[in-house]
């Protein structure tokens, strides 16, 4: 789950910050933003094109209220009346303002946590602006009404998609879309979903929602793939399909095969990662080079250290790094990413975690001297079996018409 959090104080209170605590414990990817800045980012922005956001949540948590004096009646402006103006502006916006997956953002859910929402005047302003008002809570409360909302949210979503078109198909716990995003050439439309601001191309499904029984299953078949030693092509297959898992990992949005350079010709990292929010407050990417499990990372000898394939490796992601830069190249950049990055991060999946102490050592020394990040599979795969130990992920809706059991 990716949240735009806000807050109508530049101060986060205790509880506010308790919550953004447990959102990222919980390996939800939260990024914040002043209240004064979301209605601009949101409509005039072109990052928020290239966003991938769930959810809004803003924090009305304080008792204090301002007071204007001079007009013949005081007005009284308390910290949930600016949540819900804000609420407001962000259902007004165009049909056409959307995420990078066409979706848009004035449906997405609007949540806020104040300290008086059960006043019959407090639920007639909620019912007007279509935001979802709660009272302070404890943390892990907090974040269960967010992930409801989300919940509730997505099954919408995919009821849109099959109605547009879009292949949809519940499987083994996991909801996934089809490749039939044609739909865009349409300008397929519903209250959730504009074909046209759709940048996905993926080729095949994609898992887009899961239920801890589809955690589980992907927890269960990225093992088998660890364990029976699976090549890079299948590898990157199964990210493409489970793009949550890369995204978790990284905290940021996956991007398969994406910039396709023109100089040197063929040449494209095997995923980008753009920040959740677009280029919003800082124009970079990370561009990843993806090997087997299978490659061993060290050497041994007098002097161990990272192995041949290893180093080659990185000489391949930091050559990206370079082609970035090249003039020859901004246009695919600007076509594949949306923005041309003025900063990159590198790293190298590769091989599995050091097997004792010594290696480890050996492994972090010499991580140590390089400037590119090497990530095992065992990093990637112990997030995802932590969450099996949090909080349940979303519940996946069985037994609809729409979505009948498989």
């Amino acid at each position: 789950m990716n949240i735009l959090f806000t807050s109508v104080n530049a101060m986060l209170t205790v509880e506010a910050q308790m919550c953004l605590a447990e959102c990222r414990s919980c390996y939800h990817i939260v990024e914040e933003i002043t209240i004064e800045r979301v209605p601009s980012y949101l409509q005039f922005d072109n990052a928020s094109k290239l966003a991938l956001v769930d959810a809004i949540v803003c924090m009305a948590d304080t008792v204090k209220t301002a007071y204007e004096y001079e007009r013949p009646f005081y007005i009284i402006d308390s910290p949930l009346d600016k949540a819900l103006r804000l609420a407001a502006d962000v259902r007004n916006l165009p049909e056409t303002c959307t995420m990078r997956d066409g979706r848009k953002w004035r449906s997405i859910p609007f949540v806020i946590f104040c300290d008086s929402p059960t006043s019959r005047d407090m639920l007639s302003k909620r019912e007007k602006s279509h935001a979802h008002v709660f009272p302070p809570c404890e943390a892990s409360d907090a974040l269960k009404k967010i992930e409801d909302c989300v919940d509730a949210y997505h099954d919408r979503v995919l009821e849109g998609y099959a109605n547009c078109g879009i292949l949809v198909r519940i499987e083994r716990g996991r909801a996934q879309i089809g490749p039939a995003l044609a739909a865009k050439a349409n300008r397929a439309e519903n209250e959730y979903y504009f074909g046209p601001g759709d940048r996905r191309n993926h080729q095949g499904w994609v898992t887009v929602k899961r239920d801890r029984h589809g955690l589980r299953y992907e927890v269960e078949l990225f093992r088998m793939l660890l364990d029976r030693r699976a090549g890079e092509t299948e590898m990157h297959r199964f990210f493409e399909e489970h793009p949550s898992i890369l995204m978790e990992a990284r905290l940021g949005i996956p991007i398969s095969h994406r910039p396709r350079f023109r100089r040197p010709e063929y040449n494209t990292p095997d995923f980008s990662f753009s920040p959740i929010f677009g280029p919003f407050n800082k124009k970079a990417v990370e561009l990843m080079e993806l090997k087997g499990p299978d490659v061993q990372t060290l050497r041994k000898g007098p002097h161990p250290g990272f192995s041949a394939k290893v180093n080659k490796a990185v000489d391949q992601v930091r050559d990206y790094g370079h082609y970035l830069k090249d003039p020859a190249n901004m246009n695919a950049i600007m076509r594949d990413l949306g923005y041309i990055p003025d900063d990159s991060n590198l790293a190298v999946l590769i091989g599995r975690e050091p097997r004792n102490d010594e290696e480890r050592e050996i492994f972090e020394q010499r991580q140590s001297e390089l400037s590119v990040k090497i990530i095992t599979y065992d990093e990637i795969l112990a997030v995802q079996e932590n969450k099996l130990t949090e909080r349940r992920p979303y519940k996946v809706l069985y037994g609809s018409p729409g979505y009948p059991n498989l």
